[in-house]
């Protein structure tokens, strides 16, 4: 018989799922998916695919183990309508798992993750959208075309501003599932708590999907996909890249180098970095204006509401 998910992470983008992921995996009863992301359920072009293909995601996890897997998208159901429906057909006790985030914070994340994915698919590190170009496109008439802010891959997300704000509206999303799941299949996951005390959440989340939190091989503090390491990164290749110029035309610097022993360059590297980056080189996405905050705290005031009712959650801190 075909394996499918026991159990899947629906989201929300930059809320940790990665990091859950990877604590989830070192679970020697959990199988998780590779890659962590399938959207099988969200996206037409892979649902095309069949469930058989992504039932072969899990063909090899053990008799003993459970079977997760992670596409954000799932928490995306106003822009990927059809994926509730046909998750519900494929798996209808499936177990939900559902982090959620500060909503502003999250939607400026999310922008952030967007950058990072533009810089990594094309090498160009320059930032060609702000925050605010992407939300208020009406006030931007000259903002950059899509392909010089969305990444190759990301063609299936839509060029407006909902691909960043309907990822935070949380109850929309929660009352979809809603729709076709009973409440008990469905966890809500802090964002905070994730980081501040991932023991204890991924305890609650073993219970939720019936496994015992004491098997867990090892519980080190994993922190995966942080887009502020990747800026600190793309600085170092920059000036890499601007080092290995200038030796490649210099013999004396070209020999020096291949005498240096490489944990010295390295050493050198991230010291010269350190000194020549300013706070607004090119690689960086600017920082969300005062206004652009105060717009976005106004949009979801009412959603937080109804999620703290929702959740039985004191929320004062999102508000």
């Amino acid at each position: 018989m075909k394996r499918l998910p026991d159990f899947i992470i629906i989201g929300a983008a930059k809320c940790g799922t990665t990091s859950l992921y990877k604590k989830l995996s070192l679970h020697p009863k959990v199988f998780m998916s590779t890659p962590k992301e399938p959207e099988f359920f969200a996206r037409d072009d892979i649902f095309q695919k069949g469930l058989d293909w992504y039932a072969g995601l899990f063909d090899q996890a053990n008799e003993n183990q459970l079977c997760g897997e992670a596409s954000t998208l799932y928490s995306q159901t106003t822009l990927f309508p059809d994926t509730v429906a046909r998750m519900h057909s494929a798996v209808p006790n499936v177990k939900l798992i559902y982090v959620l985030r500060e909503p502003v914070d999250r939607t400026y994340s999310y922008y952030t993750q967007l950058v990072k994915n533009y810089q990594n698919s094309t090498r160009n590190f320059t930032v060609n959208r702000s925050f605010e170009e992407c939300l208020f496109p009406e006030k931007y008439p000259l903002r950059a075309e899509r392909e010089r802010f969305f990444a190759p891959y990301d063609t299936h997300l839509p060029d407006n501003p909902k691909t960043l704000i309907e990822g935070s509206r949380y109850m929309v999303h929660i009352d979809n599932y809603l729709a076709a799941f009973d409440k008990s299949q469905l966890l809500l996951v802090d964002f905070n708590d994730l980081i501040q005390k991932p023991d204890d959440v991924v305890a609650e989340i073993c219970a939720f999907i019936g496994l015992n939190p004491n098997e867990m091989v090892d519980k080190v503090n994993v922190r995966e996909n942080i887009s502020s390491e990747h800026f600190v990164n793309i600085d170092k290749e920059i000036v890499r890249q601007g080092i290995v110029g200038k030796v490649k035309n210099n013999p004396i610097g070209k020999k020096l180098n291949d005498l240096t022993p490489p944990f010295i360059r390295k050493a050198l590297l991230n010291l010269y970095t350190s000194l020549v980056r300013k706070k607004d080189d090119k690689p960086r996405p600017p920082k969300m204006v005062d206004g652009t905050q105060s717009y976005l705290q106004n949009l979801f005031k009412d959603e937080i509401l109804e999620l703290e009712k929702f959740w039985q959650r004191d929320l004062t801190s999102w508000k």
